[in-house]
């Protein structure tokens, strides 16, 4: 079964639109529900309020995403999908952030709780801005080959380790500090993607 979606209309000065996404779990190319059928609520930190409920991961659906994450890793990416292409599709998805700029800023701003224009000006942007840079290092990160005699070769050789598991902290009001949690997303997934690895991410 799919899981339900959250949809939303934004009205305010800077942005109008409405935005639906999954509020399932992501594995392996697809949103689902979790193992357990448990939910968590999304509190919106400006009001209090329930905004919806999203999926909670449990053993299971961690077994299941560091799986995928590995098969991937194995298959499509790591060392099997080469640096220059690795740059070009962070780059892409830095391209399609900077597209849906706005309606990334309204679903950010209400999340967190924010203005808009702060999410707009911050949060998208420094996001933006880290995958770009990260696509930009993925085909330049290179090994070295060291001096030492007629004898011998040295070299060293940068390789991604696999599959690799991240945290973001949560936006709720048990965890006030944290309040960039799409540029934390960026901070962490970009430079391993760009190195070749692949993420599971809480």
């Amino acid at each position: 079964m799919a899981p339900p979606t959250f949809s939303h209309e934004f009205t305010g000065a800077l942005f109008q639109g409405k935005t639906s996404f999954s509020t399932g779990l992501f594995i392996d190319g697809e949103f689902r529900e979790g193992a357990e059928g448990k939910t968590i609520d999304v509190i919106n930190p400006s009001t209090g309020a329930v905004l919806t409920t999203i999926a909670e991961g449990a053993k299971p659906d961690v077994d299941a995403a560091v799986k995928a994450a590995q098969t991937a890793f194995d298959t499509t990416w790591g060392l099997n999908c080469p640096a220059a292409e690795r740059a070009e599709l962070i780059g892409k998805l830095a391209r399609l952030m900077e597209r849906d700029t706005d309606e990334l800023s309204a679903i950010e701003a209400l999340d967190n709780g924010k203005t808009f224009t702060w999410a707009r000006d911050v949060d998208i942007t420094f996001a933006i801005q880290t995958f770009k840079y990260y696509a930009g290092w993925a085909d330049k990160l290179t090994g070295q080959v060291l001096e030492t005699d007629e004898r011998k070769l040295v070299y060293t050789r940068h390789e991604p380790i696999g599959v690799v598991g991240q945290i973001i902290p949560c936006a709720s009001r048990l965890c006030v500090s944290w309040n960039f949690p799409l540029l934390m997303f960026a901070w962490k997934v970009a430079p391993a993607l760009a190195t070749g690895n692949t993420v599971v991410l809480k």
